[in-house]
């Protein structure tokens, strides 16, 4: 969640996330929220009806293994293999359809310290270990 971004222009989420959301159908939802522990993600996916869509700006960069290694290597696979779609360039990932199952990982906690990531934000570094 970006509060200084609005809904369309130069840096708008319309960019971002490669869609109009102005321009959405009659009876589309949108919801900006901010994934924190990784759960809002997953909770987000949730709530679709059957054909619903679900697309979040999802940088890959800062996830983390307990030891500070990057976790993405880790975590893409297992997002995929849970129906979603993660689209590298444009860090966003994208599901069609209610999402009902879990991923294999469980949040540990964040570093607010990570300092900006690709967009220049304030970013940070979110920390998993395998749940398996």
């Amino acid at each position: 969640m970006n509060r200084e971004r609005r809904l369309a222009g130069r840096d708008g989420y319309s960019r971002v996330l490669g869609f109009d959301i102005l321009g959405l159908p009659p009876g589309a939802r949108w919801l900006d929220l901010c994934c924190g522990s990784g759960r809002a993600l997953l909770r987000a996916a949730s709530w679709l009806d059957e054909d619903g869509v679900f697309v979040a700006n999802f940088d890959a960069a800062s996830l983390r293994l307990p030891d500070g290694a990057p976790a993405a290597r880790r975590v893409l696979p297992a997002l995929r293999e849970a129906g979603f779609a993660y689209d590298s360039r444009a860090r966003r990932v994208r599901r069609t359809g209610r999402f009902t199952g879990a991923l294999p990982f469980r949040y540990l906690g964040a570093d607010d310290r990570a300092g900006p990531n690709y967009t220049g934000q304030p970013a940070v570094h979110s920390y998993y270990e395998s749940a398996l």
